[in-house]
């Protein structure tokens, strides 16, 4: 590299406010980075989630036990695959057993919240040259709501999380020191993100500009790095799926299965306008201050430095999370808003310590006014969001004892058990049963489901419901399945099996004169119920 260009880089780094020379080690920078790892550390075991998790999360159980990849989307073999050595491991050394592998799949999601929380440290120090911002950072995410909720589950978010952030920290070192070999690992570390949530791959636009903002030349040199990172990525992103579609038929049969009840989804849920404002909540629910702070924060940086990394990687960060309105998933799912978290947490925690510090005058008093600020803020959020997932983990927590239920009908038997239709589909994924379901959302026969369950009891097989209203929401779109829900039971004669699980029977079984009373579960009927929904708007 020529001297005028080395100084060209030097030039920009000092315009940066550091240089690698003067960074901090990072073990010598411990009292920084250590109080925001520990206190999401306590977090997330008070709030971990009491059996595995989301719907998803079950699916990634089932899928690591038996070591497919999941038929959602490009397979998340990497999440999937890295469990199943673990849960071989474990099983063999150990003799874990299948229905507790959950354990040790969600408490490897747990260890990586803190290891999260000090990527983010490094990125940002590493970006803004600030210990401050950077702790400040790092405590806008041990204080995200979606973070520490989703770090006790057995899902992708956290484990993406992290690795999206020690992605741009290896690639923006190689692109800092000059060193292609460090580029081009961040290249493919990014690249296998997208094999733990595929919205990793928004942040393809980095590997492009980045260099360049970096200082690095539009020369051939300059774009033959950007053209091999690219195919890097591409390749680590894009390979494991290939290779399961392309040689397995009954991956296939199931991605495309899959894809049918991602079409069926998308039609209850229709992408339009009015999408923007649940994005909005969910957004501030993810990251309050990121929200808020942001257009004040991209202003303050193009003024002071036109385009810089920092605001780069902001500007991809937000462009990840604005796809995220071209899916269906953006009205129903606050999690999918941490994509752009790792992007966007440097800029908002540069600009709030700056602001503070024009305000008090001192370095330390700034960080100990936004530090409170963040804590009071995200507590706040805390205490508002709690009462909405307990009644969620409540449902969770039974769908750990849900096989005591199970066991009450026949091991082939089609239950309508509406939010325990996961749990049902767990217990028979690992062995339990072989229990057919007509479950919410995709799988629910819209217009259908009188005649869905006459069709099977014409096959002669038996089918049961579990009309306990926690698992029926009165909210949402769960509300036009419960009200056809209830129209059944003048259709059909139920015989109680258990205190609220029913067979039902045909009108012509005089034998099955119970009331199930299905109307207790209509919205109406539950205005305590409904005063916990949380509305997407």
């Amino acid at each position: 590299m020529s001297d005028k260009v080395q100084f060209a880089a030097r030039l920009r780094q000092a315009k940066a406010g550091r240089t690698s020379a003067t960074e901090p080690a990072l073990l010598s920078a411990w009292r920084w980075w250590l109080p925001p790892a520990a206190i999401a550390l306590v977090f997330i075991l008070i709030f971990v989630d009491p059996f595995i998790g989301d719907w998803d999360a079950l699916e990634y159980t089932l899928s690591a036990l038996h070591g497919t990849p999941s038929s959602m989307a490009l397979g998340r073999g990497l999440f999937i695959f890295f469990n199943h050595a673990l849960y071989v491991f474990a099983h063999a050394v150990f003799h874990l057993q299948p229905r507790h592998a959950y354990l040790l799949f969600k408490y490897v999601v747990v260890a990586q919240g803190p290891l999260a929380v000090i990527a983010c440290w490094i990125l940002t120090r590493d970006l803004s040259g600030s210990k401050y911002a950077a702790t400040a950072a790092a405590l806008l995410l041990t204080f995200s709501p979606v973070f520490v909720i989703y770090s006790g589950q057995v899902m992708t978010d956290v484990p993406a999380l992290l690795l999206t952030t020690v992605a741009l920290i290896v690639h923006l070192r190689g692109l800092q020191q000059r060193k292609v070999w460090l580029v081009i690992l961040g290249a493919a570390l990014l690249g296998a993100g997208v094999n733990l949530r595929e919205t990793v791959g928004f942040y393809g636009p980095w590997l492009v500009f980045a260099p360049f903002v970096c200082g690095w030349r539009p020369n051939r040199r300059g774009v033959l790095l950007v053209v091999l990172s690219c195919m890097v990525f591409v390749i680590f992103a894009g390979s494991g799926f290939a290779y399961w579609f392309l040689s397995d038929p009954s991956y296939r049969a199931a991605w495309h299965g899959w894809r049918e009840s991602m079409r069926v989804e998308s039609a209850l849920h229709p992408v339009n306008i009015r999408n923007v404002w649940p994005w909005l909540l969910f957004f501030l629910a993810a990251s309050p201050l990121v929200l808020l702070t942001l257009p004040m924060a991209f202003v303050s940086e193009w003024r002071r430095r036109r385009l810089s990394l920092i605001l780069l990687l902001a500007a991809v960060g937000l462009l990840a999370n604005l796809l995220l309105l071209l899916n269906y998933s953006t009205t129903i799912g606050w999690r999918y808003l941490s994509t752009g978290l790792p992007a966007l947490l440097p800029l908002s925690s540069l600009y709030l310590f700056r602001l503070t510090t024009r305000r008090l005058g001192t370095e330390r008093r700034s960080f100990i006014a936004t530090a409170a600020v963040i804590a009071l803020i995200g507590v706040s959020f805390g205490v508002y969001l709690w009462p909405i997932r307990s009644a969620s983990v409540k449902v969770r927590a039974a769908s750990r004892e849900y096989d005591q239920e199970l066991m009450k009908v026949p091991r082939d038997a089609v239950m309508i058990s509406g939010a325990q239709t996961v749990a049902v589909i767990y217990w028979r994924g690992i062995g339990a049963g072989e229990w057919d379901v007509i479950g919410p959302g995709a799988g629910w026969p819209e217009g259908k489901l009188d005649q869905t369950i006459a069709d099977y009891l014409k096959l002669g097989r038996r089918v049961f419901l579990d009309a306990d209203p926690r698992w029926w929401q009165p909210c949402g779109w769960h509300v036009s399945e419960v009200r056809e829900l209830v129209k059944i039971e003048t259709r059909f004669h139920f015989r109680r099996v258990a205190p609220t699980l029913f067979e039902i029977r045909p009108l012509d079984n005089p034998g099955a004169s119970d009331q199930p009373h299905l109307e207790n579960l209509l919205p109406e009927k539950r205005a305590e119920d409904v005063k916990r929904c949380f509305s997407s708007g």
